[in-house]
């Protein structure tokens, strides 16, 4: 097992709901199975175990099955944690923990491992640089993603550091860090928010286009399960488009309800993105697909606009 495959007692007893005390007991008493962490001496719990668990009781286990990525920021910053809170903060999909200090930093390390670790240079206990060699040593954390925030144009040398990535604070644009994180939590930025359906109009012409696409089809019971594809965009409207040679990796259509992500990063859409549900479904020795429009982000939109608006 690696580090994220165990919970701390608190973050089982919220999963499970019931109290903290009431996990440790239990798995004091053998019930739930883990580890103890050698150095806080904190328990830790195996999430098989959990999931073992709430199946013997017939209890829902969803919030296991879907686990959080969870991001620490190690910064006194207001401003720089602020801006990722605005990012992350109605996306259920990740956690964000703050620690002021390096040393912090290393101890919440080493209690529970993050996905992701976002260091702003300025500590006023350890030198930022220390803290990164200091994870880069600690054998559980290997390939551990670390985002350093630093000042000026000596930014870059973060990375000499060990860091992944380096951003400089003057320019860190809100849009530019959100994609940056996404991006190394392998999350999709864009979030399938259905009660925010785009009214097909069926008055706008089809336009004809040869476009090739990349396809993400998720389940809407879990939609941020994706799964990738390909697929060539034949013709568009303002409220739908036609595909063919259609491909995905897993070779499956799921047999419950399912939405698409469609994505172009080639002219005369490149960075177009929309959400689709399927309306026509066709498989004769290719498979084919009729998509209409449910959410379109407004850049998307005016794409579309211009493209049927052109002579």
């Amino acid at each position: 097992m690696t580090e994220k495959d165990f919970l701390t007692t608190g973050e089982a007893a919220k999963l499970v709901s019931i109290s903290r005390s009431t996990i440790s007991r239990n798995f004091d008493k053998g019930i739930f199975q883990g580890r103890k962490n050698p150095i806080t001496g904190e328990r830790l719990i195996s999430r098989e175990s959990l999931i073992s668990f709430l199946k013997q009781y017939n209890l829902p286990f969803d919030a296991l099955i879907l686990e959080k990525k969870k991001i620490l920021v190690g910064s006194a910053d207001d401003h720089l944690f602020s801006l990722v809170q605005r990012i992350l903060s109605e996306d259920e999909r990740v956690e964000v923990e703050r620690a002021v200090f390096g040393g912090d930093v290393l101890i919440r390390c080493s209690q529970a491992r993050p996905d992701l670790i976002l260091l702003d240079e300025e500590l006023s206990d350890i030198p930022s640089a220390e803290v990164i060699r200091s994870v880069r040593r600690m054998g559980d954390l290997q390939g551990l993603k670390i985002i350093c925030c630093a000042k000026g144009r000596n930014a870059r040398r973060c990375l000499d550091w060990g860091a992944d990535e380096a951003l400089s604070k003057e320019d860190l644009k809100q849009e530019d860090l959100a994609t940056t994180l996404y991006s190394f939590l392998n999350l999709p930025e864009e979030l399938p928010l259905e009660d925010q359906a785009f009214n097909h109009q069926r008055r706008w012409p089809r336009l004809a286009i040869h476009l090739p696409l990349k396809i993400g089809m998720y389940s809407v019971r879990t939609p941020y399960r994706r799964d990738s594809g390909i697929a060539i965009m034949d013709n568009i409207s303002m409220g739908g488009a036609y595909l063919s040679g259609i491909q995905f990796e897993g070779g499956v259509i799921p047999c419950e309800p399912f939405r698409v992500l469609l994505s172009a990063d080639q002219e005369p859409l490149k960075n177009w993105k929309a959400h689709c549900k399927v309306v026509r479904l066709q498989s004769n020795g290719s498979l084919t697909a009729g998509v209409q429009f449910t959410r379109v982000p407004k850049a998307s939109l005016k794409m579309i606009e211009a493209l049927n608006l052109s002579p």
